[in-house]
């Protein structure tokens, strides 16, 4: 991409996400809903001023990797363990449940093959980790039960979607199942997350120690991002969602941070207070480029708008929505939990988008089907912002206390 042309998309991604972001919450909606219609408005959907392109997908890439490094320093890591056993059931509900349903569908009402039909209910998996996210960090409700539920069961979903994608990638290549390869992956990723948030801090100290004496601005924020890009490409390289490396180094932030040597090591504070402080603006800047971008890569232009294809993709959507809503049921307790973790789970967003893509180039699913799974995954990234939003306000007014 041109400088030129770089320099322009950045400027039209910020104006009009932020612009659009802003008006969303003065009515009281998702700020991530306007900035993901910025992206429509001003991408291919509607004026085509800024395309989908592989400098602009990398940054908006890092703006998620951003978003979940700075949930991650909000995190306590004792009650993402508590909130392990729901997280887990949610998770598997809200894949087992639009897997088989929308695989069902996808071979039924648009007569795709067996295997074309099981990826297809395969993309619609993985819920978009950043968009519910962000929605509950607005509301300042990430660090609640039901909000460590939802990051669990978020990451939960999104290491199966990088191993469902896998067993799928390799089966369409080779035409068989290598359950050693699959094993190994599952090993790979499983070890990141444990790992890497205790080696982070054991970093942390040590450019603790290395800190230049006297006032030198600008520290704290290069070693995070030297932090951030490191785990971001280790998680890479091991096959691992690149946002993960990003979540690492967040908990490794964490003032909640526990380990066994916690008791032996005095706690940096300070030191990690300031590199979250020095970082928060890069976050506000990168993380609204990400759900521009989710907007500008849907291109609804090539989706058949006959009456039949709209009724069918409808019903797909409304099951897509459904059955991620149906998750929440994992949850113990009351429907108003439920529906907070349900409608958590709704957006598809980046995940989903990947799943079309690669699926696309390895040509499981056609030019139409692709454009179809893409408006399907469109709905769910509107629609869930939106019932997630709802179901936390229905929430808070029945935990008011009666006057």
């Amino acid at each position: 991409m041109a400088i030129d042309h770089f320099v322009l998309s950045l400027c039209l991604i910020l104006l009009f996400g932020r612009l659009l972001g802003e008006i969303f919450n003065r009515l009281n909606l998702p700020s991530v809903v306007g900035e993901i219609l910025a992206g429509i408005i001003i991408g291919p959907t509607l004026f085509n001023w800024v395309s989908p392109h592989e400098t602009l997908a990398v940054m908006a890439e890092f703006g998620v990797i951003l978003l979940l490094f700075s949930i991650g320093c909000e995190t306590s890591v004792k009650r993402l363990y508590q909130a392990g056993k729901s997280a887990f059931g949610v998770a598997i509900l809200g894949i087992v449940l639009p897997a088989f349903t929308l695989g069902i569908l996808a071979a039924v009402l648009l007569k795709q093959p067996l295997f074309t039909a099981i990826y297809f209910g395969s993309a619609l998996t993985a819920t978009s980790i950043g968009i519910s996210v962000r929605v509950l960090a607005q509301a300042n409700q990430s660090q609640t039960h039901e909000g460590n539920i939802i990051l669990g069961a978020a990451v939960i979903d999104d290491i199966a979607g990088v191993i469902l994608l896998s067993i799928l990638f390799n089966f369409s290549a080779s035409g068989e199942l290598g359950l050693v390869a699959t094993t190994l992956l599952i090993i790979k990723v499983v070890g990141f997350l444990l790992l890497s948030p205790p080696i982070a801090r054991g970093l942390l100290y040590l450019f603790r120690a290395l800190r230049p004496k006297g006032n030198q601005t600008g520290y704290e924020a290069i070693i995070t991002i030297i932090l951030i890009s490191l785990f971001a490409w280790l998680a890479h390289a091991l096959d691992a969602p690149a946002l993960l490396g990003g979540f690492a180094v967040g908990l490794a932030l964490s003032r909640q941070f526990i380990s066994p040597l916690s008791r032996y090591l005095k706690n940096p504070f300070p030191f990690t207070h300031q590199m979250e402080k020095a970082s928060k603006p890069l976050v506000d800047v990168f993380a609204p480029i990400f759900f521009v971008y989710v907007g500008i890569s849907l291109d609804l232009s090539l989706i058949d708008f006959s009456g039949n294809g709209i009724l069918i993709l409808l019903l797909l959507a409304v099951v897509a929505i459904a059955t991620k809503l149906a998750a929440g049921l994992a949850v113990t307790g009351a429907w108003g939990p439920k529906a907070v973790v349900g409608s958590a789970m709704v957006p598809r967003g980046e995940v989903g988008l990947v799943f079309a893509e690669m699926g696309l180039q390895m040509e499981v699913i056609s030019p139409k089907l692709f454009s179809e799974l893409v408006l399907i995954i469109a709905l769910t990234t509107l629609a869930g912002p939106m019932l997630l939003k709802w179901a936390l306000s229905i929430q808070n007014r029945g935990t008011k206390p009666h006057s």
